[in-house]
């Protein structure tokens, strides 16, 4: 006899329970994490809070980032994840860099959104790295393109654990990771 009095007490028709499970998710396709509006805001807001410098931006700058956040989330979406992850990550801290959409703390805020990009799909990142740093200068100054930070990231990105935070949690986090860094490079 089993615990509950007769033999398979408690054991429904397996039929039953599966009519009325909820259907899963397809396995396979990986969704990607884009920032909100908010997001490339907040990373300006933490990386210029370091050095006591204003943030801030143009109403005509606000609706590039409304229009930069909307190109991010529909770019690259014929490609497979890893190669999406990298071209998206590209993609935007080239236009944060060269779109100086900020008062201040352009290419510190691009490189900040690189590495939480990347960091919530899948990557790391390191910041320190040279040729990272001298590229999104360069982008800054019109003097490096998308392709040239695309083959960087691709170069340094590496597989990581997926950043589970929110965006905000992600990106002080990242900020204060770096924070030495950061304000060595803004001065």
């Amino acid at each position: 006899m089993g615990r509950h009095g007769s033999c398979g007490a408690g054991i429904r028709d397996p039929q039953s329970v599966k009519s009325r499970a909820k259907p899963r998710a397809p396995v396979g396709k990986k969704t990607i994490h884009h920032p909100d509006l908010e997001t490339p805001l907040a990373f300006n807001r933490e990386v210029v809070a370091l050095t006591k410098e204003p943030h801030g931006y143009s109403e005509a700058d606000g609706r590039k980032l409304v229009e930069l956040v909307g190109e991010l989330e529909t770019r690259a979406n014929n490609q497979d994840f890893d190669e999406a992850v990298v071209d998206k990550g590209a993609f935007l801290v080239f236009k944060l860099a060269s779109g100086q959409y900020f008062r201040a703390g352009n290419k510190r805020t691009a490189l900040v959104a690189g590495l939480c990009f990347l960091s919530k799909n899948g990557y790391a990142l390191d910041l320190r790295r040279p040729e990272l740093v001298e590229t999104v200068d360069r982008a800054g100054m019109a003097a490096a393109g998308l392709d040239d930070l695309y083959s960087v990231l691709k170069g340094g990105a590496t597989k990581a654990k997926v950043e589970r935070k929110g965006w905000e949690q992600a990106i002080k986090a990242a900020v204060e990771a770096n924070r030495d860094f950061l304000t060595r490079l803004a001065s």
